[in-house]
């Protein structure tokens, strides 16, 4: 390899053909201009800030203030009812008490029960005001819209509250009812 020996005693350029192949050329340009980096970052910024601004839509009149909040039920410790409130009884079964604003009715509201008492569990319908003492002491949230919440609570056999959210559709989410009174019962 031979090595043509520039002013500075550098060498000015290789006979490598590899080096030629890459690119590494003496005195070549860089394969990026110095502001392609921040173009493109800015081009992804300025689409992800469309995306959330256009597709992620805010709490709605019957979802949970805090958009986090809206699906964190899961209670652990949650309260623990007496064996009769708001004229129920508890205790010894596992039941779903479901919050409405009206009657529910029709064939999905029809297919969410099947689907959620198909093995033994107690379903509740408590609709308005008929459901606000209840809703109290569960501890569903109160939703954005600040009227009575359209949602359940699951309690276990022992009279705790497992699970109480706000879900204003929960005609299409039997199965997470479905799951979470297979894993109380």
């Amino acid at each position: 390899m031979t090595t043509a020996v520039g002013r500075a005693g550098r060498a000015d350029c290789c006979d490598d053909p590899q080096d030629a192949a890459w690119g590494r050329l003496p005195a070549a340009a860089p394969p990026l201009q110095s502001w392609v980096p921040a173009a493109v970052a800015a081009v992804v910024a300025l689409v992800l800030t469309l995306v959330v601004v256009l597709l992620v839509r805010p709490p709605g009149p019957l979802d949970d203030p805090d958009p986090a909040d809206q699906r964190d039920g899961l209670l652990l410790d949650g309260p623990t009812l007496p064996p009769e409130a708001a004229g129920l009884r508890f205790g010894g079964r596992t039941v779903v008490v479901l919050f409405e604003r009206d009657e529910p009715a029709g064939p999905a509201f029809e297919a969410w029960k099947a689907a959620v008492s198909d093995d033994g569990v107690e379903v509740v319908v408590r609709v308005g005001a008929d459901g606000e003492e209840l809703a109290g002491l569960v501890g569903i949230p109160t939703p954005v819209d600040g009227m009575r919440p359209v949602g359940y609570a699951v309690i276990d056999a022992s009279r705790t509250v497992r699970y109480a959210t706000l879900d204003p559709a929960y005609t299409r989410n039997a199965f997470e009812v479905d799951v979470i009174t297979g894993a109380v019962a």
